[in-house]
């Protein structure tokens, strides 16, 4: 499952790159990795059948994929659907609509700087946490959880990054052209700094990320709210990690809002894609587990 996860991303980076003007040097020695640990975890998935080995190898392979093309995929998407207008005039009338202003959240947190930060550290650590899932997972023996788990994320990378390609948009905090003048007692994750990057990707001229930056650029539908979903749902097993892992994630979410200007509507987007990819996740499973483990 891993292993057509990694060749849906590849492909599908293969194919933006037809039509987006982003120039990227990826890094060898990580690719190096990656095939290895592919072609080893499958290996052990089937001539030498070692579920933990095959396990540990495939969550390689997903780490070293995510760090290579991570962040860069927000930037292919971007230039590949340049040509689209910007949805944040229908987001932010969307979250209107639902009750939610985010210029009166923005004033609201400015009495909670103590909450300010542990939103702040939440939501720059929902990516690191993954490798704690990790661990925790392969500890307690529940390996078939920590596959479900990697292709329910690649599952939603793939959605998330192809929704953006014809719904890009700049975030709450861009579409309001909000500056840290407008919150001094504050300091935000993401403030400004996408918003410039997006529109540079927008012109159409060559984007060298070798010069710039890396980001996390995409707002619709919100990653950060998917890897809080699936995070806590893959420790919901672990009595001793359960309830810590769900209200960290809860401040993750809140995180996800303010630290990384999100619409409400781009974080309740966010969660029925990482809902359905959970399911799809089991549909999966529940194909290949006959194949490897015999109808008996």
């Amino acid at each position: 499952m891993v292993a057509a996860g990694s060749a849906v991303l590849f492909a599908a980076l293969g194919g933006l790159w037809l039509f987006a003007n982003v120039r990227l040097v990826p890094d060898l020695s990580r690719l190096g990795i990656a095939a290895v640990a592919g072609c080893l975890a499958v290996l052990y998935c089937t001539v030498r059948f070692r579920p933990v080995f095959a396990t540990t190898l495939g969550f390689v392979l997903a780490l070293q994929l995510g760090s290579i093309f991570g962040a860069a995929t927000g930037y292919l998407v971007y230039s590949a659907g340049a040509h689209f207008p910007l949805v944040d005039d229908n987001l932010y009338a969307i979250d209107r609509a639902m009750g939610f202003d985010w210029a009166a959240m923005l004033r609201w947190f400015a009495g909670y700087p103590a909450l300010v930060d542990l939103t702040r550290f939440a939501y720059e650590q929902a990516g690191p946490q993954v490798g704690v899932i990790f661990l925790a997972l392969l500890f307690a023996c529940q390996n078939v959880r920590l596959m479900k788990f990697v292709t329910a994320q690649f599952l939603a990378l793939v959605v998330v990054h192809i929704v953006a390609i014809f719904l890009p948009a700049v975030g709450a905090y861009g579409y309001l052209g909000l500056t840290s003048a407008d919150h001094p007692a504050m300091v935000l994750t993401s403030e400004g700094h996408t918003v410039v990057q997006v529109m540079q990707l927008r012109t159409g001229e060559l984007f060298d990320l070798a010069r710039a930056p890396m980001m996390g650029l995409i707002t619709f539908p919100s990653y950060h709210t998917v890897m809080a979903l699936h995070s806590a749902w893959a420790l919901w097993p672990i009595r001793a990690l359960r309830w810590p892992a769900v209200t960290f994630n809860i401040l993750v979410w809140v995180g996800t809002l303010l630290h990384g200007s999100h619409h409400l509507i781009d974080t309740i987007a966010g969660a029925v894609v990482a809902v359905l990819c959970i399911y799809a996740a089991h549909r999966l499973c529940a194909l290949v587990q006959p194949w490897l483990f015999g109808k008996g």
